[in-house]
């Protein structure tokens, strides 16, 4: 099971993620569905990006680099071997028990742990 805590000055919780809950949520980013879902929202929002000027504002930008992660992402999903890796990643992410992923302390007090 993998463990995140996310601790600030205020509040404090931990997340309990279990390995069947990483395998389920690799099934459904590389099901067939989802990847035609995705690639309609990535077109919907390339139909706001094309403006009649040309030039680019702020608001345009943070849409292209969006646009540009949706993609890398779908071209990630849609490679026929991704499946398989994903798969044989969280085999391997199993056997490293207590391995420390992530720990990360901000200057304004935010802690973020996450662990195998």
């Amino acid at each position: 099971m993998m463990i995140i805590k996310v601790k600030n000055n205020e509040h404090a919780f931990t997340i309990p993620v279990p390995y069947a809950l990483l395998r389920m949520g690799s099934g459904i980013l590389t099901m067939d569905v989802f990847r035609r879902k995705m690639r309609g929202w990535l077109i919907r929002n390339e139909g706001h990006a094309d403006g009649h000027s040309s030039r680019i504002d702020e608001s345009e930008l943070g849409l292209i680099s969006r646009n540009f992660g949706l993609e890398l992402v779908l071209s990630i999903v849609e490679n026929r071997s991704t499946k398989q890796a994903i798969k044989q990643l969280i085999k391997e992410l199993q056997r490293c028990r207590g391995t420390i992923l992530v720990d990360v302390r901000s200057h304004d007090g935010t802690e973020v742990l996450i662990k195998l």
